[in-house]
């Protein structure tokens, strides 16, 4: 797995500081280690379909996950926003698997199952950016329009964030709940300002090429070796030509040929860090 960077936002501190303050820290904490291991849990896979997501910011609202922005299969971005909730709640089951065989740890880790579990529900619910808006983006944007898409989730975003936000106001009679407060507020700014890094986009091989097929492209050809990983070829393509990737093996004979064209469908059937040669076979 590639080198995790972590990186913390100003207002991350003050928020720690503050529930420290507050006498709320061995739940921070429990949160805290929740949080890093769900993005850990995204990253992982990520890694593993051929994608770097190596980024974790942290933030008052929890922990944001950047990197490489450009997946190449809607099943791809899925499987990577499904496995940080569905590593939640394995810990959450774990948890309560360990209360049953020894009760005693109940206490010590009660804090820990929890967050787990509120982690888990609270990042499947479908509003951008949590991971069940991810995975309604994905769905989306399968048979349509990706920008349509993204509008399409942040009006969903819009709507969510203010009820919760209203809500909040409800409480404010009775007993001010101010997670929703922070929960709603945070879910309004992200689906009204623009945040590149936090959408993952499908690659589309000939989009920056339109703007070149006036003047025409060039032809290129290029050796690779049988086992380069096929997202890899990616850094070799340019805008202002279309390559042909001629596959060799150790003894640097054309075991086979992948054309541009076929790159771009490739990267829809294979997972990205697919040997070239497992496809040459194939």
């Amino acid at each position: 797995m590639r080198k995790i960077k972590f990186s913390i936002h100003p207002l991350f501190i003050v928020f720690v500081a503050a529930l420290i303050y507050l006498g709320y820290f061995y739940v921070l904490l429990a949160y805290l280690i929740t949080i890093i291991l769900h993005e850990l849990a995204h990253a992982f896979v990520a890694n593993k379909l051929g994608y770097r997501l190596n980024h974790i910011t942290m933030m008052p609202h929890g922990a944001a996950l950047s990197g490489q922005n450009n997946f190449y299969s809607a099943k791809d971005e899925i499987l990577v926003a499904v496995a940080g909730p569905a590593l939640n709640l394995v810990l959450a089951i774990l948890g309560c698997a360990l209360w049953w065989i020894w009760p005693d740890t109940y206490f010590y880790t009660q804090q820990f199952v929890y967050a787990n579990i509120i982690t888990a529900v609270i990042n499947c619910l479908p509003i951008f950016p949590l991971d069940g808006g991810r995975i309604l983006l994905a769905i989306l944007s399968r048979n349509g329009n990706r920008a349509a898409a993204i509008k399409k989730i942040k009006i969903t975003g819009i709507i969510f964030s203010c009820a919760i936000l209203v809500g909040f106001v409800i409480t404010v009679f009775f007993v001010p709940n101010y997670t929703m407060l922070v929960f709603g507020s945070f879910l309004f700014v992200t689906s009204i300002l623009e945040d590149k890094s936090a959408y993952y986009y499908h690659m589309n091989l000939f989009e920056s090429k339109s703007g070149h097929l006036s003047k025409g492209l060039k032809i290129r050809e290029i050796a690779v070796p049988e086992n380069m990983q096929l997202y890899k070829l990616l850094s070799v393509v340019t805008p202002d030509s279309l390559t042909d990737f001629n596959v060799i093996d150790k003894d640097y004979k054309i075991i086979g040929k992948i054309s541009e064209n076929q790159l771009h469908k490739l990267i829809q059937l294979y997972p990205a860090n697919t040997r070239l040669s497992l496809i040459i076979n194939n």
